[in-house]
């Protein structure tokens, strides 16, 4: 039995009966402080289980290292409002497992997406200025159109303490994989950490590249919390835009982790999704 909840934890995501957030009147106070999608996926937990809908998401509290010293963190800054009425069928959502399991580390594929894209689509949709910055992103740093990249997103410094990560040699043998099946695919490498994405530019030759807009360190200190970040709210600001980007490519290699998940989740499906674990 203990192996069978394993198995299950590992394929669908793990149970909680945590709560990452408390409802205050119509709006839903997130508590849960961490990495940027890991307070996303708390937060995406705790509204499909909430019993009123349209909610007004409240992150005051949260987020603390994607604000600048002396300001707030402004949900609609990222985020559109949700909209009345919501869209979908927000009857159905407190019974599918995306309100009882955080899959943050399961396999990708196995999602429940007609739950999820709902719940992204009301309540995860880039803000205006998100999508200006992604769209800049886009037009100023990426040498050909995301239906022409093959994105390889691998995460680095300290994500080993939470899931044991696929060797490089796996990434990179993949990637070579499908580069094969398409020769125009250029590969967007996407790292935290300088030693990866060296190695990674020159095990895959000159059909890669890298792009400057978010930090990168040498060291294994996680890059939200690094001398690195000057403006956490652009650093916020950024991380999303680029994690929403590397979803919209051709095909997608990632790593097993929140900014994986996201990527998944913002994708909408598990099409042409090469997850390593």
């Amino acid at each position: 039995m203990l192996l069978s909840t394993r198995v299950v934890n590992r394929l669908l995501g793990y149970r909680s009966t945590r709560e990452f957030c408390a409802p205050k009147g119509q709006s839903l106070v997130l508590t849960h402080d961490s990495g940027f999608f890991s307070n996303c996926s708390a937060l995406l937990l705790s509204l499909a289980r909430a019993e009123t809908h349209p909610l007004q998401v409240d992150a005051s509290v949260s987020f603390s290292y994607f604000r600048d010293e002396g300001s707030h963190f402004d949900w609609t800054r990222y985020f559109r409002p949700a909209p009345e009425p919501i869209i979908g069928n927000p009857a159905s959502w407190n019974a599918s497992r995306v309100a009882r399991r955080l899959p943050h580390h399961s396999i990708y594929r196995l999602i429940d997406f007609q739950t999820t894209n709902e719940l992204v689509h009301n309540y995860f949709s880039l803000s205006p200025q998100v999508e200006s910055r992604a769209e800049e992103i886009a037009n100023s740093k990426l040498p050909v159109p995301m239906e022409k990249i093959l994105v390889l997103c691998v995460r680095g410094t300290d994500k080993g303490t939470e899931v044991k990560q696929s060797p490089l040699l796996s990434y990179i043998r993949k990637t070579k994989q499908i580069m094969k099946t398409d020769s125009s695919l250029k590969v967007w490498i996407q790292t935290d950490q300088v030693q990866i994405r060296d190695l990674l530019l020159s095990q895959l030759g000159p059909r890669s590249f890298s792009i400057d807009v978010l930090p990168v360190t040498d060291e294994s200190t996680v890059i939200h919390r690094s001398r690195h970040v000057t403006s956490r709210n652009d650093f916020a600001r950024d991380l999303l835009a680029t994690t929403w980007l590397m979803s919209r490519a051709h095909s997608i290699v990632s790593y097993t982790g929140n900014v994986g998940y996201w990527i998944a989740l913002f994708r909408g499906s598990a099409r042409r999704l090469y997850q390593l674990r």
